[in-house]
């Protein structure tokens, strides 16, 4: 049988709507997704703060654990123009601190 691809219209982006702590954001991700699945989502994440944050790719492999394929790959995520991790990112650092 054929894996569907996700197309956004499943009742799962409807259910993280619903969310309203990130406690319950985590239980409910530990209900959907493998604890490898869920360590790599944060993995990426983590990654991601550090690139926006300038950091360089040794620091983040060093301190993530994370391949220089990994940290390239979020990095090109970053670098779309349409990237809503990069503006969450930025929505979240200081007002004193410049954004990119």
């Amino acid at each position: 049988m054929a894996k569907d691809h996700p197309t956004g219209k499943s009742g799962l982006y409807q259910a993280f709507l619903q969310l309203k702590t990130p406690e319950q954001c985590y239980r409910f991700l530990q209900d959907v997704c493998s604890y490898s699945e869920l360590s790599a989502m944060e993995q990426r994440y983590n990654i991601a703060e550090m690139l926006v944050d300038k950091r360089i790719y040794t620091e983040i492999m060093d301190k993530t654990g994370a391949s220089s394929a990994i940290i390239s790959r979020v990095s090109r995520v970053l670098s779309a123009d349409d990237s809503v991790l990069r503006a969450l990112l930025e929505a979240e650092k200081p007002a004193d601190e410049p954004k990119n």
